[in-house]
């Protein structure tokens, strides 16, 4: 292990992170608005309004999900998971537990929501995925470490 790797992997884990869930934040913002769409009537403003919520979101969604995304990067970090399906589920895990609360009532709106939701628990499962997770793992991987494939 050297230890510009180890700084590169302590920057580029972060900002994955960062950038993964504005990605998804701003993903359930817009399928939010396809929705219902709003009575605005001008599309731009539409979109501005759809990105600043979508910071928003950033933040109370960033908030809630932290300590189950940490402790899944912190197992790909260690074990240098790499692929793509793992960070995906781990999105959708992730998704479905930050917005579904138990004993509620499943209605279509609801439904709707939680299928919006996952979705967007995949797109940041995606952006984490290229920005961070294709380089997992603090050892780089030789051909004598590297694990069989399934």
């Amino acid at each position: 292990m050297s230890l510009s790797r180890l700084i590169a992997r302590l920057i580029m884990v972060p900002v994955g992170l960062a950038f993964a869930i504005l990605a998804a934040s701003i993903f359930l913002s817009f399928a939010v608005l396809a929705m219902e769409p709003t009575q605005v009537g001008d599309p731009v403003l539409e979109n501005v309004f759809t990105i600043f919520s979508g910071f928003a979101l950033a933040g109370i969604f960033g908030s809630a999900v932290f300590y189950p995304t940490i402790l899944g990067l912190i197992i790909a970090e260690l074990f240098s998971l790499r692929g793509l399906w793992l960070y995906l589920i781990c999105g959708l895990g992730i998704a479905m537990l930050a917005t579904r609360a138990p004993g509620e009532p499943m209605d279509q709106i609801a439904i709707g929501l939680d299928i919006r939701a996952l979705a967007s628990g995949l797109v940041g499962g995606f952006v984490y995925w290229l920005i961070a997770g294709r380089g997992a793992g603090i050892v780089k991987r030789t051909l004598d470490n590297k694990p069989k494939s399934l």
